[in-house]
């Protein structure tokens, strides 16, 4: 599994070990390795740069893996809009790298391709099929939107068997760099001063599609065991909450006064207003979340209330 050491590669290792399944999992910076939540038992760890094509096909050769669960990702909005450059080596060339290596030691069952939802940009309708135009808004989009391509050429050309999960929102418990959690910190902050405070915020009229981490593994699992490879599955709660509900959800469990202000810092140059995802395709193969957004909040804002010094 690259980038097993992300957020999303941190719960599916523990799925897939309770499964009873051998995981080498990779990691990019020494540091992923002491996240709160990463399993440490059970997993060959193995440290890897999706930029360095000599040692993704030094990895390949030598798991020679029987699936691959490819994760890893610059996945930051930000990020990519600051330096494009490194965010497109990453997710364009390293995906590159990873099918080239492949190609010699096709997996057995097959690439699951952590897609986005991000590569449709701004929708002509909502909800948005899987059919829908990939027209994203941002860089990050654009990298998506070539991965997927790239996933698609590759299992049409060279039988490698690639399914593509286009993820929309994904967050919970220890996530880091989205609006809930995000909120959820600053919220825990405030509260250990036992004072009033303010939340700060961007923009709070978008809507986003946001499902649980712990929905998601299960949803992940699905298409990798169920997707066709010429059909891409979007993965979400097929409902979309704008950002100010989640502000607002946790200012109702603060156990301080707390203020929203919208601080100017944090508006992107460009921000979809609604990607809610049209999820009959994914609920085709047995999908059903166990996890409404209200308990996704509560268990953030627990999770950041517990001392710092236990890390991210």
């Amino acid at each position: 599994m690259t980038g097993a050491s992300g957020f999303i590669g941190r719960y599916l290792t523990t799925f897939l070990v309770q499964r009873g399944d051998e995981v080498t999992g990779t990691y990019l910076q020494e540091a992923e390795l002491g996240a709160r939540g990463l399993l440490r038992d059970g997993i060959r760890w193995v440290r890897l740069s999706m930029q360095e094509r000599t040692a993704v096909d030094r990895i390949v050769d030598t798991v020679r893996p029987e699936a691959v669960f490819h994760l890893a990702a610059q996945a930051y909005a930000q990020r990519a809009w600051k330096d494009p450059v490194d965010t497109f080596r990453t997710n364009v060339e390293g995906t590159i790298y990873l099918y080239e290596a492949l190609r010699q030691h096709p997996p057995e069952r097959g690439v699951f391709l952590a897609a986005s939802g991000a590569a449709y940009g701004e929708p002509e309708r909502v909800p948005i099929v899987e059919d829908s135009a990939l027209n994203p808004t941002n860089p990050y989009g654009v990298s998506k939107a070539a991965q997927e391509m790239l996933s698609l050429q590759y299992s049409l050309n060279f039988g490698l068997r690639i399914v593509r999960a286009r993820l929309f929102g994904t967050t919970g418990p220890g996530k880091t760099g989205d609006a809930l959690n995000d909120f959820a910190q600053q919220v825990a902050e405030v509260e250990r001063t036992g004072r009033p405070g303010s939340l700060r915020v961007g923009n709070l009229e978008t809507k986003r599609d946001v499902s649980d981490i712990r929905d998601v593994v299960r949803a992940v699992w699905l298409v990798f065991e169920r997707g066709d490879p010429g059909r891409p599955v979007n993965v979400g709660a097929g409902e979309s909450r704008s950002i100010r509900w989640i502000a607002e959800r946790l200012v109702e469990r603060s156990r301080v006064p707390l203020k929203i202000e919208v601080e100017p810092a944090r508006l992107r140059p460009t921000d979809e207003k609604d990607n809610q995802a049209d999820i009959s395709r994914l609920r085709s193969l047995g999908y059903v979340p166990h996890f409404p957004l209200e308990r996704t909040v509560t268990d953030a804002l627990d999770f950041w209330r517990e001392p710092p010094s236990h890390g991210p």
